[in-house]
């Protein structure tokens, strides 16, 4: 890591290799406050550069507070050039009640760049009986690949005036997850074994499918954050020793 810079409440750790060696550096970032708060606007800027590679996660979920006068957003943009690697998997972005709040996170990948990105959400504090009690919650993820476009991906919902159940973008569960890889190489011939890795239809509904521009796109729907992490970290883990020549990935909280 050559420069970095941020400020409260955002920090992150110092870059440290993981277990077993490699030229890989892990960061974890976090929150000194309590969450993101009434009229916050967060913002991150990633560079890697070239044949990098970054495993990135966070210490614990994003919360989004109440809003009572002003909606919060967070925004993260990276940029990955030629032959850099990144492995995000973010801790779950929680919307509380009250909260009116967006969340965009935009990739710019260069040649023979690759990405593993997870994207989980909760419908709310599900234990203390907040689930789609926000007012409103918006989230955009862009992934661009040179000029091209790879992914956009928009969600959004307002509970006062969509009602949650018969959504068919959730099917009465509470919790979603997608997960996006891109990697030279990365299509029809992979999707098989992504497919015999996704969990039965029950607690977790789950589908595959190839990217137009190459790369694999995975959507589960589920109850529970960390099930949809686990099962996350194993579809990408199926693919990653034959993609990176590595390892199976682990983040340790």
């Amino acid at each position: 890591m050559t420069d970095r810079y941020y400020s409260a409440p955002l920090r992150f750790s110092r870059s440290f290799r993981p277990p077993g060696g490699g030229d890989e550096l892990c960061v974890y970032t976090s929150d000194v406050s309590p969450g993101v708060l009434n009229g916050d606007h967060y913002r991150s800027d990633w560079q890697l550069g070239q044949n990098t590679h970054l495993m990135l996660s966070s210490t614990s979920a994003t919360r989004l507070h109440p809003t009572p006068s002003a909606p919060s957003s967070v925004n993260h943009h990276f940029q990955l050039e030629q032959g850099a690697v990144l492995e995000y998997f973010p801790e779950c972005v929680i919307p509380f009640k009250g909260s009116s709040s967006s969340l965009t996170t935009t990739f710019e990948l260069g040649e023979q760049a690759v990405l593993a990105y997870a994207d989980i959400w909760s419908a709310g504090r599900i234990h203390r009986g907040e689930a789609f009690q926000f007012k409103r919650y918006r989230s955009l993820t862009e992934i661009w690949q040179g000029k091209q476009l790879a992914v956009w991906d928009r969600f959004g919902l307002k509970p006062e005036c969509d009602d949650p159940k018969p959504s068919a973008a959730l099917m009465g569960y509470t919790h979603t997850a997608a997960l996006w890889m891109i990697a030279p190489g990365l299509g029809a011939a992979q999707l098989e074994s992504v497919q015999s890795t996704l969990p039965p239809d029950g607690r977790m509904l789950a589908g595959a499918s190839v990217l137009a521009t190459g790369g694999i796109g995975v959507r589960l729907l589920g109850m529970a954050a960390w099930e949809l992490q686990e099962q996350c970290l194993r579809i990408w883990n199926s693919l990653r020793p034959t993609l990176l020549d590595k390892p199976s990935l682990t983040f340790r909280k």
